[in-house]
């Protein structure tokens, strides 16, 4: 297979370049050419490198994804199985690139669920008249424009759902079926950059955590910055965050505060949000770095 080297900016260029021919010669063709799709869509995992941020690697995929299909609307949805969501990273629109989404992944009047729920794919080219197929009634969205066409592919990590990768469009009957492999394909390219991420981000979260008691910092010590956001948690959310640092699990921090676990979970994705986080790691790691805890 050949790889691109030198300036990473001209590679991509060039692979974009490559990537628009062959999109401009499969739109005019029912049966595209697969042999030249399969080597293309693996020349962008040469875009892609083991340091680059979540949001970097999916706007990779963005300008990517633009040039084989319509992908007005772009998102990667991170599947968290202990805290029953769904968390959109880098969700673009028309080149805007909107904040962290969180979607209740058992809400049963919306796609992203049911794509994991049922571990299947989404196929809409007319949502009006398709969308009864997968949902009781249309969603309102949580970001951007109420699409009019749709696609939601999982995505899947040794044998289990992990996310979800969709595009969506305000113009209806774009899609053809042969889409949704390149969306699966693109997708694993995402998932295992988020993968290497969160391993990183368990080592760093162990050698941290399970080494010490942990007690709040005086107000004093803290920037300004620190303070500020500090000052956003509740006290309720500071002692849930607290019990996170310390290693707790969901269940057992509800016990410790005699309460349920439903009412935990809701504490610990208004902390994720306040934070500007999308997991439990993320926020034990910008807990620490903020030096909110030491």
């Amino acid at each position: 297979m050949k790889t691109f080297q030198g300036n990473p900016q001209k590679s991509s260029s060039i692979f974009l370049e490559q990537v628009k021919c062959w999109s401009d010669n499969a739109s005019a063709s029912e049966f595209p050419d697969w042999e030249e799709q399969i080597k293309l869509l693996s020349e962008i995992g040469d875009l892609i490198t083991a340091d680059m941020a979540v949001e970097e690697v999916i706007s990779v995929i963005y300008a990517s994804v633009n040039q084989l299909m319509d992908a007005y609307q772009f998102a990667v949805g991170l599947y968290d199985e202990a805290e029953g969501v769904i968390l959109y990273k880098g969700l673009i629109e028309n080149n805007k690139q909107f904040p962290e989404v969180i979607v209740d992944a058992f809400d049963e009047n919306r796609f992203a669920p049911w794509c994991i729920q049922h571990a299947s794919e989404i196929f809409i080219n007319d949502m009006d008249k398709e969308y009864s197929k997968y949902v009781n009634k249309i969603p309102y969205p949580k970001a951007g424009s109420a699409p009019k066409a749709a696609l939601y592919v999982p995505l899947r990590m040794k044998d289990k759902v992990v996310g979800l990768i969709t595009v969506r469009t305000i113009h209806k009957n774009v899609y053809q079926r042969y889409h949704l492999y390149i969306l699966k394909t693109l997708g694993n390219f995402v998932i295992r950059t988020l993968a290497l991420a969160q391993e990183r981000g368990k080592r760093y979260v162990q050698s941290e955590a399970g080494q010490k008691n942990w007690h709040w910092c005086t107000p004093e010590q803290l920037s300004l910055k620190s303070k500020k956001l500090l000052t956003l948690l509740t006290e309720r959310e500071k002692e849930v965050l607290f019990l996170l640092v310390s290693g707790r699990p969901n269940k057992a921090i509800a016990e410790k505060l005699f309460v349920s676990p439903g009412t935990i979970k809701t504490h610990t994705l208004s902390i994720y949000q306040k934070m500007e986080v999308s997991n439990r790691t993320s926020a034990i790691m910008k807990a620490i770095e903020l030096n909110w805890l030491v």
